[in-house]
């Protein structure tokens, strides 16, 4: 990554006709990477990102998703890491006024995977919905925390994920967390964590 790191903006009023597709990959666990990522998507426009994790590495990312008024955006993080990597990684999403967030995350590779997700709104009418998907398998560490700064009236937040373990030593970690301003009356929010462990040995928190 450059010094000062990596920015990739959408004009306002831009509909993108194809993704976004970023592809992290490395070839070493040894060798270790630090990573600033910003993602600027103007006002009224609609655009989804895709970001893909493969091979081994170790890696430190801070990942920040601008949403403009009016804008729409899906976020798709896919980490599909080889048995030894590591990956950690913050990700501050903001969505602005009546715009719309949507956040998946897919984490089925890697010998440990954490992210913490921020979310706040930078005016009324925003709404976010966070999904997750993951797999632990046999050793395999997989975490996530998710806190949503409800920061402004009327604004939405749904947030789902599910995950499945097997293996001894397989282990997952779940953490939601919501806060409800003073001014951020009239909101709407949901948080829901559901697990599936396949087999003893595995533990889900």
């Amino acid at each position: 990554f450059p010094r000062g790191g990596e920015v990739v903006r959408v004009p306002a009023d831009t509909q993108l006709d194809c993704p976004i597709h970023v592809v992290m990959t490395g070839d070493d666990v040894g060798k270790t990477a630090l990573g600033h990522l910003v993602y600027e998507v103007g006002p009224r426009a609609k655009a989804t990102i895709i970001v893909e994790h493969r091979g081994s590495l170790t890696i430190n990312l801070f990942t920040q998703v601008l949403v403009g008024d009016g804008a729409q955006v899906d976020l798709i993080n896919v980490y599909d890491w080889a048995d030894d990597a590591v990956h950690t990684e913050q990700l501050n999403l903001t969505v602005g006024r009546d715009a719309t967030l949507k956040a998946l995350e897919v984490a089925i590779g890697g010998d440990l995977v954490r992210t913490s997700t921020n979310v706040d709104f930078a005016g009324p009418g925003g709404s976010f919905e966070g999904l997750g998907l993951y797999f632990a398998d046999e050793g395999q560490h997989i975490e996530h925390r998710l806190f949503v700064d409800h920061t402004a009236p009327k604004t939405r937040s749904r947030v789902t994920y599910k995950g499945a373990l097997q293996g001894q030593g397989a282990h997952t970690v779940w953490i939601g967390n919501v806060l409800i301003r003073k001014v951020a009356e009239g909101i709407d929010t949901y948080e829901e964590n559901r697990n599936l462990v396949l087999t003893d040995g595995c533990q889900a928190d």
